[in-house]
This record gives C-alpha cells, sequence and structure tokens, in this order.
C-alpha cells in the first residue's frame, strides 16, 4: 500500500520517469537484494544500486535528463561510497551478521584481509571521481581539490586498517564515512558549473533564491582565490600543469 502510494504520488507531483525508478526501486529492494541477503555475498554490490537510484530521481523530478553526465556522476559517489561505509560496518558487526545467516564479506573473511582489500579498493576508485568530473568539465577544479584532499584522508584510514585490521581502525573509517558523504555532495554541487552558467533573471521562477546564493557565494569565493584571479586575467597566464587549465582545454 504504501509502495503504491509513494509511487503514485511521484507520478502526480512530478513525472513518469522518477516513479517508475521509484517503483524500481521498491522491487529491487524488496525482491533481489533482501532475497540475497542470506545466499550470496553479492547483496552488498545489489544493496549499493538501490542507494545510488535516489540521486538520479532528484534530478529527474527537478527537469534535469535522465541521459545527462550530473544524476550519474552524483550516483557513482553513492554507489562506490557505500562499500568502504558498509564493508567498515560489517565488519564491527560480523557476529551478530553471522548469528542472522547473512552472507556478508565480513562473515565469510575470518582475517579480515578481504574486507581491507575492498575498502581500500573502493577507496580508490572514489577518489578518482573529483578528478574526472573537473576535467570533464562537469565541476570547477575546485572540487577536485577538495575532494583530493577528503579522499587522501580515507585513502589513509583504509591503508591503517589494511595493517591492521582491528574494530578500532574499521570504526574509524565507519564515522568518516558519515560526514565524508555529505561533505562531497555538497562540494559536487557547489562547484558545478551549471551554477555558473545559470542565468539569474526577472522571470526566473519566483523564490529561486537559493540559486542566487549559490552564485553569489561562488563569485565572492573566487574574488578571494588567488589561483582564480591568475587563470581569470586577460593573459591567460597559468601553469600548464594547472587542473582548470587542462579540463578547459578537454572541454574546447
Amino acid at each position: 500500500l504504501t509502495g503504491a502510494a509513494g509511487t503514485g504520488l511521484l507520478l502526480a507531483s512530478s513525472n513518469p520517469t522518477v516513479a517508475m525508478l521509484g517503483l524500481g526501486n521498491i522491487f529491487l529492494y524488496a525482491g533481489p537484494y533482501t532475497y540475497s541477503k542470506k545466499h550470496t555475498e553479492l547483496n552488498t554490490w545489489i544493496g549499493s544500486v538501490v542507494g545510488a537510484i535516489p540521486p538520479i530521481m532528484g534530478w529527474c523530478a527537478a527537469g534535469g535528463s535522465l541521459m545527462a553526465a550530473e544524476p550519474w556522476a552524483l550516483a557513482s559517489i553513492l554507489f562506490l561510497w557505500q562499500f568502504p561505509h558498509f564493508f567498515a560496518l560489517s565488519w564491527l558487526y560480523r557476529e551478530d551478521y553471522s548469528r542472522g545467516g547473512f552472507q556478508m564479506v565480513a562473515c565469510n573473511d575470518a582475517t579480515g584481509s578481504r574486507s581491507a582489500d575492498y575498502i581500500q579498493e573502493y577507496s580508490y576508485y572514489l577518489a578518482a571521481l573529483p578528478i574526472l568530473t573537473s576535467v570533464t568539465g562537469l565541476t570547477s577544479y575546485m572540487f577536485a581539490i577538495e575532494g583530493t584532499i577528503a579522499n587522501a584522508y580515507l585513502l589513509m584510514l583504509a591503508h591503517k586498517f589494511k595493517q591492521d585490521h582491528s574494530n578500532a581502525n574499521a570504526r574509524r573509517i565507519f564515522l568518516c564515512s558519515l560526514w565524508y558523504l555529505p561533505l562531497l555532495l555538497i562540494g559536487f554541487v557547489f562547484h558545478s558549473r551549471a551554477w555558473s552558467t545559470k542565468k539569474i533573471t526577472e522571470d526566473a521562477a519566483e523564490g529561486d533564491q537559493i540559486s542566487e546564493a549559490v552564485v553569489h557565494a561562488k563569485e565572492t569565493l573566487k574574488g578571494l582565490c588567488v589561483h582564480e584571479m591568475i587563470v581569470s586575467n586577460e593573459t591567460h597566464s597559468a601553469p600548464q600543469l594547472c587542473m582548470k587549465v587542462q579540463s578547459d582545454k578537454v572541454r574546447h
């Protein structure tokens, strides 16, 4: 009943694409994901797909195209983030999962080496995302810089857990994942190229104060950034290894 009502609400208040994505996610969660929990370790990968779909729904609900690159970049962040997040959590509670009969990696990983390998592997994948979104022009180069700082800390924790599979190290990764995700998502949205090209005009939707605030904040921060002032002057005198210069070359 709640699934049908929720799908109907999405259809009435947004569009068929959002409603179908929501309905599909309900079936994916209640069907393959729930069934697989006691049958295969792949349940974590299936569940990560479930967790990656909501940002695509949000993008489409706001009028964006399903074929655009931005929602898939956001979905990739959600998908990849879930592995260091959950493998750390499941290692902490591996005994509880085992008693419940769940087929988690941690339950079949006596030494913790597989869990550590997965955490480090997907942390490396996450580290590449801010750089890729910057080079491809989805975000400004500042997202690559800020994202790399956050990812360096996550990779450091992953390396420590790989050396010592203690609950304390796993807990540090889990706690890091709690602030890491909102930080990366906020950074992606704030540094999105869409804001800099968005036209704030008189006929803009009434109450579009968020757009105005973001654009104003970006312009203010750019005025305080020495690097931005260098690459924005008329001589375009910037180091050839500058991420902004290189990303502009790729886009043009």
